[in-house]
C-alpha cells in the first residue's frame, strides 16, 4: 500500500488543503534516486471520484472516510535567538478522508491504434 499526501493546485488565499491518496500497489520510478518533487502524473478531483493519468495508464479512485483522522504536522525550526528548549510542531491540517485507488490501472491506447491486431509473420 502506498500513501501519498499532495497539495492541490489552488490560487485562492484561503487556508491550504491537503489530499491523501492511497494506492494498492507500487510505483516504479525508473532510474530516479531522488523522489522528492518527482511528478507522478496528472490528477483530476471531481466530487467523490479521482482520476490519475500516469504515462499510458489511467487509475480511477473513490473518496473514502479514514477510520481515524490523520494529523499532518510540520516540525518548526528553532530560531537562533530562541530560549526555548525541545522540539515544537505545528498542526497543518487534519485529514478525515482519502481517495482510494483499489482497481488495476486501465491502459490508454491511441485512438488510431485501437482495434489493430498483430498481422504478418
Amino acid at each position: 500500500m502506498v500513501n501519498i499526501v499532495i497539495r492541490p493546485y489552488n490560487s485562492s488565499s484561503r487556508k491550504e488543503e491537503l489530499v491523501c491518496l492511497e494506492f494498492q500497489g507500487s510505483f516504479d520510478s525508473g532510474d530516479a534516486t531522488e523522489l522528492s518533487g518527482l511528478e507522478v502524473g496528472d490528477l483530476t478531483l471531481e466530487g467523490d471520484s479521482a482520476v490519475l493519468i500516469t504515462g499510458h495508464h489511467r487509475l480511477v479512485g473513490k473518496k473514502a472516510k479514514l477510520p481515524k483522522p490523520l494529523a499532518v504536522i510540520h516540525k518548526r525550526q528553532k530560531e537562533a535567538d530562541s530560549m526555548e528548549e525541545g522540539t515544537s510542531y505545528e498542526v497543518v491540517t487534519i485529514l478525515k478522508e482519502k481517495y482510494l485507488f483499489a482497481s488495476r490501472p486501465g491502459l490508454i491506447v491511441q485512438e488510431s491504434l485501437r482495434g489493430l491486431t498483430k498481422t504478418g509473420k
